[in-house]
């Protein structure tokens, strides 16, 4: 607990440090934090720099290396721009962001079976809330909470909520996924967490099998619900288009189990084309491939 304030206590401080500066530097600022988190995080630069070699394995060492670190620069941009997000006036979200194939999502509400929107650990998620202004609309989302930090967990998500998300704990949660989606509601999923072995359905990605959470198709398949994928693309310093892709067909008739790994795949297909068309924006310190990374 003292920890987590002492955490809080640093971020606020910084928060306020930033608020009033000129974008350039806010911006600066951001890289700064990157670099640095480059340099003494090393397990998790060890980490992105073996996932990018597993998907990378024609660059050469050098090249591998540039990428980590405009990934790790990524990530401090993206902190930076989570603080700021509770501090923009409304007024501005459309001079920042725009949206992309909103038909999507309009014609697939029009059959009452709500949406699973399928996110990824891509561009700058934690301000993923910016979709829920553009559309008006609600979009519940599944998150995993920070469970040795309580109330650092709370406080990080009293600012993604600021931009209109709102935030349900990702365990046991199938029931309320269910009830949303039948309110016709949007339920916005990460889909590229590792999943735990025990549980996971291993699923190809990359070229390799790496253990994948089930739920999404299952939950997919039972409710005949759209799965549409959604993602930012970076346009500059907090400016952003929020792409709605075209529904994923879900295969519903066949063994469950061929089925589910059947549409897993179709997910990771998608992940995969958004990675290769920009490596930088994805979250390469995470285990994907597991602990032997």
């Amino acid at each position: 607990m003292i920890l987590d304030l002492f955490l809080i206590l640093i971020i606020k401080t910084i928060q306020q440090c930033i608020r009033f500066l000129p974008e350039t530097l806010q911006r600066g600022f951001g890289v700064f934090l990157g670099r640095l988190a480059y340099r003494i995080l090393k397990k998790r630069r060890l980490v992105a720099i073996s996932n990018l070699k597993r998907v990378f394995n024609d660059r050469d060492d050098q090249d591998i290396q540039s990428m980590a670190r405009r990934c790790f620069e990524k990530f401090g941009i993206n902190f930076v721009e989570m603080l700021l997000i509770p501090y923009l006036k409304k007024d501005e979200y459309k001079e920042r962001f725009s949206l992309e194939n909103r038909d999507h999502i309009d014609k697939a509400l029009s059959k009452g079976k709500g949406i699973l929107a399928v996110i990824f650990h891509y561009s700058n998620w934690e301000i993923m809330g910016i979709s829920s202004v553009l559309l008006q609309q609600d979009v519940i989302v599944l998150a995993r909470p920070l469970k040795r930090h309580i109330l650092l967990n709370n406080f990080l998500n009293k600012i993604r909520a600021t931009s209109g998300l709102k935030i349900i704990p990702n365990e046991g949660t199938g029931r309320d996924i269910m009830r949303h989606l039948k309110e016709n509601k949007i339920v916005a999923v990460l889909a590229d967490q590792r999943e735990k072995r025990s549980k996971g359905v291993y699923v190809d990605f990359f070229g390799e099998k790496v253990s994948t959470n089930r739920g999404i198709a299952v939950v997919a398949m039972k409710t005949g619900s759209p799965v549409i994928p959604v993602y930012l693309v970076r346009e500059g310093f907090l400016r952003y288009r929020v792409v709605c892709n075209e529904p994923l067909v879900m295969e519903r008739k066949g063994n469950m189990d061929e089925l589910i790994r059947e549409n897993l795949r179709k997910i990771n297909v998608f992940l995969e084309s958004i990675i290769i068309d920009a490596p930088d924006e994805w979250f390469w310190v995470h285990r994907r491939w597991g602990r032997n990374t």
